[in-house]
């Protein structure tokens, strides 16, 4: 069982594919939507531990989404994490003071997202949680001051989004392959069946071809049996009445 179940809210199905992959291999589970408005009526009836969520998606943006799941008491408690390319540093203190556990970026480490993750899920002491989770986070969004870490960790963020995007596809080519052959084996298999419905069909008409050639020649046969007792009958009547006029002929 996953220690943990995400929603995300973006409207990029690649993007929901590649952080639903990286989260998966932190042992948390995850379901994607493309609005907030699909978010907001899943989340009348389902629960989640933490929430990824767009800044630009259609209809309701991310800020207004994360301004009113902060204002709802069924959901102000969840951790949201602002899911965009978004990096500058007033971009990142907008979406602290409207209540955002953090800003990952979208080309993200998979390590740094561990570190996170496990920041998150592991119990850890309120006021600190908050300074430590957003130190995770953040480390690699300012771009502001760059120095070899942050870029090196841009890089691997980067490296981490294509490993995981060429996983996809080559599990996309792969369920591919697996329909072709699936599909490849059903026509076989229908080829065979009318294959031997030909055959059965042919055999069976062969089986009747014999079946009419030998009562035909049954009852040519029997016709010739009676044609033959009728001549026969025919001629003992011939017999008699010549016999019978002889007679009378005396």
């Amino acid at each position: 069982m996953a220690r943990a179940h995400a929603l995300i809210i973006e409207d990029s199905s690649t993007a929901r594919i590649i952080l639903a992959r990286l989260l998966e291999r932190s042992d948390i589970s995850s379901k994607g939507v493309a609005t907030a408005e699909e978010a907001f009526s899943l989340l009348q009836h389902e629960s989640y531990d933490v929430i990824f969520l767009d800044h630009l998606l259609p209809g309701m943006n991310g800020f207004q989404a994360l301004e009113q799941l902060k204002g709802q008491s069924h959901t102000c408690d969840i951790p949201v994490f602002m899911y965009t390319s978004q990096n500058a540093e007033k971009y990142i203190e907008e979406a602290r003071a409207l209540g955002a556990a953090g800003v990952i970026r979208k080309q993200i480490d998979r390590e740094q997202l561990q570190r996170t993750l496990d920041t998150l899920l592991i119990n850890s002491p309120e006021p600190e949680y908050s300074e430590a989770l957003r130190a995770a986070v953040e480390a690699s969004a300012l771009t502001g001051k760059d120095n070899p870490e942050q870029t090196a960790r841009r890089l691997t963020g980067r490296m981490s989004t294509l490993e995981v995007a060429y996983e996809e596809l080559e599990e996309e080519l792969r369920e591919t392959r697996d329909l072709i052959t699936q599909i490849q084996q059903q026509n076989s298999e229908r080829l065979n069946r009318q294959r031997q419905s030909i055959r059965g069909l042919a055999t069976l008409g062969v089986l009747l071809l014999v079946a009419l050639v030998w009562i035909s020649t049954w009852q040519a046969g029997v016709l010739d049996s009676h044609i033959q007792r009728t001549n026969d009958q025919f001629e003992l009547m011939q017999s008699i009445v010549g016999s019978v006029i002889e007679l009378f002929g005396r």
